[in-house]
């Protein structure tokens, strides 16, 4: 296994979680990876706690400094390109993995060779590390129902924290950073997995499969942000991945992003602003509610359904059907 697979963290001012999540690589059951952690220029103490923590924990581990910030997107695609390994793992550096994630995920995609990545449940902790309701748990269970899903040519979401074959990634395409704006936001920081998940997926006409372990193994750190999430960032992304795959299919051209948004009419790119707000509003109308604010909640769910009244009903008969 040691030649097998790389576990890679991709770091960048985390010195409030980094240790905690070391340690948690630490009590993994299996050991046998190649331990990477790349710092993409962190400006605070992160290298430092890393250094200190690997002279008390003694294992197998590479730094390697970034010479320029790039984002995560970057990041990982620099991973892909400098390790050699068969297989991949990103734990992101806020995260706390239970003791057996490793060797569950590794024991399923050895055990298959249709199989190119395997997923598992997440669940949500807060900034603090308290549990919180709710965690990610997406992604088809059988290589059946993936390839139905696949064939139709929908969209692959799986969580972030999964093992893939690293060459069949770069196959694709691998994480992709090229024809974005080179300002911000980072167009290629949003859905960056989606996007991977969603090329890799083209392959299952090889017989090639993605699939989860319907296992929570991972602690995912879900830190509150109000109007600072990008939602129209991440409808725009989202549409261009979708776009991508569909011209892939039909064996066309695919379109960079800023070719894709350079294409969209005035008329829809207002409606995406209004969805967007939507979505915004009604996640900070959550968040007000939670800390009895009801004013604020009140003026927010408003605002969200004055943009986009049937958001709210999507977002209910969604829920509602995960509760059954």
């Amino acid at each position: 296994m040691t030649n097998d697979l790389t576990l890679a963290i991709c770091m960048y001012n985390a010195e409030k979680y980094i240790e905690e999540t070391l340690q948690c690589i630490m009590t993994q059951t299996v050991q046998e990876f190649h331990l990477l952690i790349v710092n993409d220029c962190s400006t605070d103490n992160s290298v430092q706690i890393v250094e200190d923590f690997f002279k008390r924990n003694l294992r197998q581990y590479e730094l390697v400094n970034l010479p320029k910030n790039g984002g995560l997107c970057a990041g990982r695609r620099f991973v892909e390109e400098y390790v050699t390994t068969k297989y991949l793992l990103f734990v992101d550096a806020d995260d706390c993995p239970y003791p057996t994630l490793i060797e569950k995920l590794y024991n399923k995609i050895s055990s298959d060779d249709d199989l190119m990545a395997v997923g598992c449940h997440l669940e949500y902790m807060d900034s603090n590390g308290a549990k919180m309701n709710g965690g990610i748990f997406l992604g088809e269970t059988t290589k059946e129902g993936f390839y139905e899903k696949a064939a139709k040519e929908k969209l692959i979401f799986m969580q972030p924290t999964a093992i893939y074959d690293r060459l069949l990634a770069l196959q694709v395409g691998g994480h992709y950073i090229t024809g974005v704006p080179n300002d911000k936001p980072r167009y290629q920081d949003l859905c960056e997995d989606l996007d991977l998940w969603t090329r890799m997926s083209d392959l299952y006409k090889k017989g090639k499969a993605i699939v989860v372990i319907p296992e929570v193994l991972c602690k995912y750190r879900k830190h509150e942000q109000a109007l600072s999430a990008n939602s129209l960032g991440m409808i725009l992304r989202m549409r261009h991945i979708k776009a991508n795959l569909k011209r892939r299919r039909r064996g066309e051209k695919e379109l960079s992003f800023i070719e894709f948004r350079d294409r969209m009419s005035k008329e829809e790119l207002k409606k995406l602003e209004k969805d967007a707000k939507s979505a915004d509003c009604l996640r900070n109308a959550y968040y007000c509610l939670k800390k009895g604010m009801l004013i604020r909640f009140i003026q927010y769910l408003s605002i969200s359904i004055f943009n986009n009244p049937s958001y709210i009903i999507d977002k209910l008969k969604h829920n509602l059907l995960r509760m059954k």
